[in-house]
């Protein structure tokens, strides 16, 4: 029997903070290092880094300051918004 996913985003119009990409780290996905499995990606020290990292990208697209720059309004007309990047170019 497959579990409901838990809910990690408090508002599914905008992207993750950095402190709900770290916690949607913590499931049962399988990954490995050196043949053993890493239980929780975000505080194991092989890849916490790299995960603190990607949190601290997720808490820049909230940041008042950097937000009107690096952000943009999404096509789905849901009033969301989401990094630049993934602006559909016309």
């Amino acid at each position: 029997m497959t579990s409901k996913p838990e809910r990690f985003i408090a508002d599914s119009h905008r992207p993750y903070t950095g402190a709900e990409y770290l916690k949607s780290l913590v499931d049962e996905r399988e990954v490995f290092l050196d043949g053993q499995r890493i239980a929780d990606v975000a505080s194991h020290p092989a890849l916490r880094n790299s995960a603190r990292s990607l949190a601290r990208m997720y808490d820049a697209l909230h940041d008042p300051v950097k937000y009107p720059g690096i952000t943009c309004e999404t096509d789905t007309g849901s009033g969301g918004y989401t990094h630049n990047f993934f602006r559909i170019q016309r």
